[in-house]
């Protein structure tokens, strides 16, 4: 359990020094750094920790390395996970290497972006720890690849260069179909967080049996159709139904809307935070497949939430816009922290306790049973 609190206490400390107090010096990358080297060591190390990294280590210990880029379209992951995972097996035989791998482009993606796009470092780090960092590098190994393909790729689309963007959604996909959802965001880029927003958003909600219609055209499309089916027939209950449209709307929007209209603060991402607002009304009518693509605009959406509120903690009187965002921050702490460590119930088992691949546990070859 240590092992997972000591970077969440050490972004803490760092944003409180760094971001708010804004004591700027050379410690700042020197403390930037040690978290990266952390966090790849702590999740490229770990032993059986993740759900769904357990069956990923099935599929790497049957994977042949005959030939690095032989792979078929019509296997069960895509093309270049494939490929991925025949080239660390070629270099040594363990799923420990295909971890470092996966956690060293996860990391460097992540740690890169951020630096180079927010004066706010820990505390969008801290905010990425809450919300998403355990699920992107222990459990949805293959998505969150093709995530970082797109954060890498977003300059051409903030750009308009679409024949480089849509490249990248190719690679993208190449990794994970739910990147197929990046085909559609250059029309969305008109979207601004107004009232004609918030009508679109009334409309939407009035009208999710519609979005039937929209599975429609992936019915010819065999892998995306089986997914589609797949997911459709799965649910978390009214509960997590509940929770995400809360987290990806009304939290966000309201949040943003209020900011923009009162204080006139620019909403940096504006257009990809509507966006994810859209997701968060349509996941009522299928949680999993629309929450699954707000993936893709998690990081966009930290770095926002930290711009408009951190400037907040810097006030050093309390007034009721101060009283307003602490009572937004803690909400979101609590569910995000809720939704990332214990839904569904008890959800944490899947990686803790923590074992390292130096623990008695892994020189043993013991199976860590949690419940997959």
């Amino acid at each position: 359990m240590i092992a997972y609190i000591i970077p969440f206490l050490v972004t803490i400390v760092a944003a409180i020094v760094f971001d708010i107090c804004k004591y700027k010096n050379n410690a700042e990358f020197f403390v930037w750094m040690g978290l990266y080297i952390y966090l790849s060591g702590l999740i490229g190390l770990r032993y059986m920790v993740g759900g769904d990294s357990y069956f990923y280590m099935l599929y790497f210990n049957n994977i042949s390395t005959n030939n690095i880029l032989d792979f078929s379209w019509d296997s069960e992951y895509q093309p270049l996970f494939t490929i991925l995972n025949s080239l660390a097996k070629a270099i040594y035989s363990s799923f420990t290497t295909f971890q470092i791998f996966h956690v060293l482009i996860i990391n460097s993606c992540l740690f890169y972006y951020i630096w180079k796009n927010s004066k706010l470092r820990f505390s969008v780090l801290f905010l990425c720890l809450l919300m998403f960092y355990i699920n992107f590098t222990v459990e949805i190994l293959r998505e969150s690849l093709a995530i970082m393909v797109f954060i890498i790729n977003y300059k051409n689309l903030e750009n308009n260069k679409w024949i480089r963007y849509y490249i990248g959604v190719f690679i993208a996909i190449m990794f994970h179909l739910s990147a197929v959802f990046l085909i559609v965001l250059p029309f969305l880029k008109f979207l601004r967080i107004n009232r004609h927003y918030i009508l679109l958003l009334i409309v939407i909600l009035l009208a999710l049996n519609q979005l039937n219609y929209l599975f429609t055209f992936f019915e010819n499309i065999d892998k995306i159709n089986k997914k589609v089916n797949d997911y459709s027939e799965a649910s978390y209950g009214w509960k997590s139904t509940f929770l995400f449209f809360a987290t990806r709307t009304l939290i966000p929007i309201g949040l943003f809307y209020w900011a923009k209209n009162k204080f006139n603060i620019v909403i940096k991402y504006e257009y990809l935070i509507c966006v994810f607002g859209l997701l968060g009304v349509c996941s009522i009518f299928n949680t999993i497949i629309f929450t699954r693509f707000t993936n893709y605009l998690m990081l966009f959406y930290c770095i926002t939430l930290a711009d408009v509120m951190i400037p907040f903690f810097r006030q050093k009187i309390i007034t009721s816009s101060k009283l307003f965002v602490i009572t937004t921050f803690v909400f979101i702490l609590f569910t995000s922290g809720y939704m990332s460590f214990y839904w569904p119930a008890g959800y944490y088992v899947k990686w803790i306790p923590y074992y390292s691949v130096f623990s008695y546990e892994s020189e043993s070859n013991k199976f860590i049973d949690r419940d997959y």
